[in-house]
């Protein structure tokens, strides 16, 4: 199975990890820091698609704490229902990993019509229509990938984190530090990738309904989590905020739904925790994702990490569930059917 590309490329992550961030620049980002300080921005757009929107999520959550005006909306919402949004004093900033989907072309035609003040993009390819059109482009350095998405999403969650800390003039000194003891943990952790899968195979299995819930940064994992299941696997999960999963969804408890609970950081974990025990209480077999393990709740172990780190980690056993989830519902591992890499047709 290790001969498959998918696995291949979840293998290769934290190599991919550790070059994006050896080569991320930030001098580029401090004229429009300081345009940001000057008050030159109205608001702060981020846009993008599947996992490449979902990857700006934790940015959008940092910009906020910061006091900006920021908004994240996915790419086709904004051209077609939200494009007021864009002013001539925006900072627009899309992420895509190809940087030439359909509704990134899109958002290229009606940004010519309503320029902002400033287009940042962060994309894997530097010669795409985005990357041109862009007035700076961060570079994934993620080299080519030929199936679901892996290391792009890895490296857009953290170049995207990195430079929304810029934005906000952080020292990065720390968050540096965050993501290359992730690109570790996830090294570590992949080491004796075989060896989850069985584990999964024998906590998880092959549920009958399954749903991946989780607060705050940990919702691109959720988001994401959701996308590469049913992508990889062929499989339909429902992701959803934690609370938004209380309010109705939770009537779907019972022993016929596998619920992943994302514990996520500390101001809302106990929130979480709580919904998981509940989950537990209803016979639901539902399983805690937390670098800290504890010993009352049924855990699925994953990568050590902190702070922006955390939400790169919390994706990675969700990719392993779904290798093992395409392999016992008898599909290759996350080979595509009717789509493809860069999704042409809106």
């Amino acid at each position: 199975m290790d001969e498959n590309i998918y696995i291949q490329d979840i293998l290769s992550q934290p190599a991919a990890l550790l070059s994006a961030l050896d080569r991320f620049d930030l001098d580029p980002l401090q004229p429009y820091a300081q345009a940001l300080r000057n008050g030159e921005y109205d608001r702060i757009i981020l846009t993008g698609m599947g996992a490449s929107g979902y990857a700006a999520y934790p940015a959008w959550l940092q910009l906020l704490e910061a006091g900006l005006p920021a908004f994240w909306v996915d790419c086709a919402e904004l051209s077609h229902y939200a494009r007021q949004l864009i002013t001539r004093r925006s900072l627009v900033w899309a992420i895509s990993q190809s940087g030439r989907s359909a509704e990134i072309l899109r958002l290229l035609d009606l940004m010519q019509e309503t320029p902002p003040a400033a287009f940042i993009a962060t994309t894997n390819d530097l010669a795409s229509p985005l990357a041109q059109a862009a007035s700076l482009t961060l570079s994934l350095e993620a080299a080519v990938e030929e199936t679901v998405s892996t290391r792009t999403y890895l490296n857009s969650l953290a170049i995207s984190q990195l430079a929304a800390q810029a934005l906000c003039s952080s020292n990065l000194g720390l968050h540096y530090y965050d993501l290359r003891k992730a690109a570790d943990g996830i090294a570590s952790y992949l080491a004796n990738w075989d060896e989850h899968l069985r584990m999964l195979e024998g906590l998880v299995g092959r549920p009958q309904h399954l749903a991946l819930v989780g607060r705050g940064p940990s919702m691109a994992a959720v988001l994401t989590g959701e996308l590469i299941i049913g992508e990889a696997a062929k499989f339909p999960a429902l992701g959803l905020n934690a609370a938004q999963f209380r309010h109705g969804p939770l009537e779907m408890a019972g022993s016929q739904l596998t619920v992943l609970v994302f514990g996520g950081p500390g101001e809302t974990a106990d929130l979480n925790r709580h919904l998981l025990q509940d989950l537990l209480s209803f016979g639901t077999p539902a399983f805690w994702l937390s670098p800290s393990p504890e010993m009352e709740l049924p855990t699925l172990p994953m990568p050590q990490a902190s702070g922006i780190g955390l939400p790169l980690a919390e994706i990675v056993p969700v990719q392993l569930l779904s290798v093992n989830l395409a392999t016992l519902t008898g599909f290759v591992p996350g080979k595509f059917l009717y789509s493809g890499k860069v999704t042409l047709t809106e």
